[in-house]
Parts: C-alpha cells; structure tokens; sequence
C-alpha cells in the first residue's frame, strides 16, 4: 500500500475514532507533530492454517501527512499495519488460483476536529480501491466492476460487524474472466480504525465460509 495524499484531503466521510481521555485530547492539541503506531491485526495463525492461508505480507507502512490547524500545518505520521494472507485453490473454469485475505491497521485520533486515521477519511469508493489494491498486491490478477450483492453481520473483535459482500470479476493476468466475491468491513479496534477485506472466486465450494472464518478470528 503506497502512500496517498488523498487520505487526509478525502474528508470525513467513515468511521470517527475520538481520543479517549481528557490527557490525550491536550497531548494532541498541543503536539506540532503527531505520530502514532497502529497494533497489528491479524487473524488467529491456527485458524488461517485450518483453513489453508499462508502469510504472504507483513509490514509496516509509514504514512506522512500534514493537516491544518488555526492556521498552521502541522504534520502527522501513521505507521499502519498490513498483512495479508493467500490460498490457492482449484477453479473449475480457469485452474490454479487464489484467494486472498488482507486487514490493513491504521492509527486512529482526531485533531484540530478532523479524524486523522487514514481509513477514516475515505468514503465506500475509496474503500473499495483499497482493498481491491491490497489483494491485488498479493495475487495474479486484477478484482474489477464491484456490486453490492448483501449487507452481512458478523462477530470482529467480539463485537457485531456490518460485512459488505460485492460480486465482481476476476481478470487473471493471460485476460481469463471469472466470476468471484470481496469481502470489506471497517472496524474499531481500540483506538485504531482496521480494514478487513476477502476475495476469493465464486465456483470454488466452501470457499466464501473460510473467508468468513477468518473474519471473525481476527485478534
């Protein structure tokens, strides 16, 4: 995941995250550079095992920004955290293919009235881009033409999770065309802000429950 100018100039459009406590509200206001690390997110390593999901992606991505705040730019440093995880499995139409898990942790904290959290700021556009970019990263081929298919509920973090379902199309690198699903949801975890996003195409049997297992195994 690249860095983008457009995190911070999307506007607030996501999921708010406010500081918690009077100490940390003052620590922020008074910063002229804030930095903050994200936890990282990953799902439960017997779980993804069980299911047949081999890491492919840990890192951390440093995100530099600057926001303005009574006049004067002040910058502002995330370090996110990615992982991503891959399955190959057998597609009755095309093959050899994969299936791929990605979460994507963000610090989250808000300053000067603006949330600050990278993820935060994006609408359900964005979002997508996101996610389409992160699994895209991981495996051959290219997750295009996303349409809401459901809305889903799901247990992340202990808590009940809205999951949007999109059926798309999978355009592998030889131009082959398949039918799969993505998996999106942005969550809360403590005070960061953390994209959950699945692939996987839509002939293989099981596939879409060992997506959702995964989801919910996320600690």
């Amino acid at each position: 995941m690249s860095t983008r100018r457009r995190f911070l100039a999307a506007g607030i459009t996501g999921v708010t995250v406010a500081v918690s406590g009077c100490a940390d509200a003052i620590e922020v206001a008074t910063e002229e550079e804030i930095e903050r690390s994200a936890e990282p997110t990953e799902p439960d390593q017997r779980t993804a095992e069980e299911e047949g999901f081999e890491e492919v992606r840990s890192e951390t991505v440093v995100i530099e920004e600057e926001f303005e705040e009574l006049g004067q730019r002040r910058e502002f440093t995330a370090r996110t955290e990615v992982r991503a995880y891959l399955r190959e499995v057998q597609s009755d139409l095309t093959g050899q293919e994969e299936s791929v898990f990605a979460v994507v942790s963000t610090p989250g904290v808000t300053a000067a009235g603006q949330q600050l959290s990278p993820l935060a700021n994006m609408d359900e556009d964005e979002l997508i881009d996101e996610a389409r970019g992160e699994i895209s990263t991981e495996f051959s081929g290219t997750v295009e033409d996303p349409v809401l298919d459901e809305e889903i509920e799901q247990e992340v973090f202990g808590e009940t999770a809205d999951v949007s379902v999109y059926e798309a199309t999978v355009v592998l690198e030889d131009g082959t065309e398949e039918q799969g699903y993505l998996h999106l949801s942005v969550v809360e975890r403590g005070d960061d802000v953390v994209l959950l996003a699945g692939a996987y195409p839509a002939d293989v049997e099981g596939e879409r429950e060992r997506i959702e297992r995964l989801f919910e195994s996320v600690e």
